[in-house]
Protein backbone atom coordinates (compact mmCIF):
# COMPACT_ATOMS: atom_id res chain seq x y z
CA UNK A 1 0.00 0.00 0.00
CA UNK A 2 1.46 3.64 -0.92
CA UNK A 3 -0.19 6.53 0.24
CA UNK A 4 1.18 10.07 -0.16
CA UNK A 5 3.19 11.83 2.45
CA UNK A 6 0.06 14.73 2.98
CA UNK A 7 -2.55 12.14 3.68
CA UNK A 8 -0.47 10.03 6.31
CA UNK A 9 0.09 13.53 7.88
CA UNK A 10 -2.96 14.81 8.04
CA UNK A 11 -4.19 11.43 9.54
CA UNK A 12 -1.89 11.97 12.40
CA UNK A 13 -2.34 15.44 12.96
CA UNK A 14 -5.65 14.06 13.23
CA UNK A 15 -5.62 11.52 16.01
CA UNK A 16 -3.49 13.88 17.95
CA UNK A 17 -5.51 16.69 17.71
CA UNK A 18 -3.23 19.35 16.16
CA UNK A 19 -3.78 21.68 13.45
CA UNK A 20 -1.42 21.00 10.46
CA UNK A 21 0.16 24.35 10.35
CA UNK A 22 0.95 23.36 13.97
CA UNK A 23 2.60 20.25 13.44
CA UNK A 24 5.78 21.12 14.87
CA UNK A 25 4.50 20.23 18.19
CA UNK A 26 5.39 17.01 17.09
CA UNK A 27 8.65 18.02 17.77
CA UNK A 28 7.88 18.59 21.32
CA UNK A 29 6.83 14.78 21.61
CA UNK A 30 9.63 12.61 20.74
CA UNK A 31 7.43 9.59 20.76
CA UNK A 32 5.37 11.02 18.64
CA UNK A 33 7.90 12.17 16.08
CA UNK A 34 9.67 8.55 16.03
CA UNK A 35 5.94 7.33 15.45
CA UNK A 36 5.36 9.76 13.11
CA UNK A 37 8.91 8.69 11.23
CA UNK A 38 8.26 4.76 11.05
CA UNK A 39 5.05 5.54 9.40
CA UNK A 40 6.53 7.72 7.20
CA UNK A 41 8.95 4.59 6.28
CA UNK A 42 6.87 1.74 6.09
CA UNK A 43 4.45 3.86 3.14
CA UNK A 44 7.36 5.28 1.35
CA UNK A 45 7.16 8.87 2.63
CA UNK A 46 10.28 9.01 3.95
CA UNK A 47 12.29 11.59 1.78
CA UNK A 48 14.21 14.40 3.47
CA UNK A 49 12.58 17.17 1.13
CA UNK A 50 9.35 16.48 2.43
CA UNK A 51 10.18 16.43 5.80
CA UNK A 52 12.80 19.41 5.69
CA UNK A 53 9.74 22.05 6.64
CA UNK A 54 7.38 19.76 9.03
CA UNK A 55 9.80 17.88 10.99
CA UNK A 56 13.11 20.18 11.00
CA UNK A 57 15.68 17.66 9.90
CA UNK A 58 17.94 19.11 7.30
CA UNK A 59 20.60 16.67 6.56
CA UNK A 60 20.59 13.09 5.71
CA UNK A 61 22.55 11.89 8.39
CA UNK A 62 19.96 13.18 11.38
CA UNK A 63 17.15 11.89 9.67
CA UNK A 64 18.83 8.53 9.39
CA UNK A 65 19.53 9.04 13.04
CA UNK A 66 16.18 9.73 13.93
CA UNK A 67 14.98 6.22 11.77
CA UNK A 68 17.41 4.28 13.78
CA UNK A 69 16.12 5.68 17.18
CA UNK A 70 12.55 5.01 16.35
CA UNK A 71 13.44 1.91 14.96
CA UNK A 72 15.82 0.61 18.77
CA UNK A 73 12.52 2.36 20.66
CA UNK A 74 10.26 -0.11 18.85
CA UNK A 75 12.23 -3.22 19.21
CA UNK A 76 12.74 -2.22 23.14
CA UNK A 77 9.40 -0.68 24.15
CA UNK A 78 6.06 -2.70 24.18
CA UNK A 79 4.19 0.46 25.06
CA UNK A 80 6.06 2.54 21.79
CA UNK A 81 4.42 -0.73 19.65
CA UNK A 82 1.52 -0.68 19.98
CA UNK A 83 0.82 2.93 19.50
CA UNK A 84 2.92 2.28 16.49
CA UNK A 85 0.29 -0.45 15.70
CA UNK A 86 -2.96 1.75 16.25
CA UNK A 87 -1.64 4.45 14.58
CA UNK A 88 -0.98 2.31 11.66
CA UNK A 89 -4.41 0.82 11.96
CA UNK A 90 -5.86 4.41 11.66
CA UNK A 91 -4.33 5.12 8.87
CA UNK A 92 -5.42 2.20 7.00
CA UNK A 93 -9.04 2.83 7.70
CA UNK A 94 -8.74 6.95 7.01
CA UNK A 95 -7.26 5.83 3.32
Amino acid sequence: MKLNYENVINTICHMKNIEREKLEEILKDRELKYLSLLILKKYNCLELEKIKGDFKINTKRTLKYNENKAEEKFLVNYNFREKYFHMDQEIIKKD
